[in-house]
């Protein structure tokens, strides 16, 4: 978990308009929902998960900005 701790912590510190495009996936393969409809792997709601090849940039790097966020307050 730590990988994808410093990932989304990285991904968070850049600068919107210096973002190279596209985020890469948060998905690590670990594919368990909790009670909530969270994902137990990456942190994403079932909603994010399925809507994510649909979001578009500003979207996918507002997700990985709200997992940071929430790893980080952990």
């Amino acid at each position: 978990m730590t990988n994808f701790r410093n990932h989304l912590l990285h991904a968070s510190g850049v600068v919107q308009d210096q973002r190279p495009g596209y985020p890469a996936s948060p998905c690590n393969s670990i594919c368990t929902l909790d009670d909530d409809n969270r994902c137990l792997g990456c942190g994403r709601t079932l909603v994010q998960i399925t809507r994510w090849t649909l979001m578009s940039k500003e979207e996918q790097w507002t997700v990985i900005e709200e997992l940071a966020a929430r790893t980080s307050a952990d």
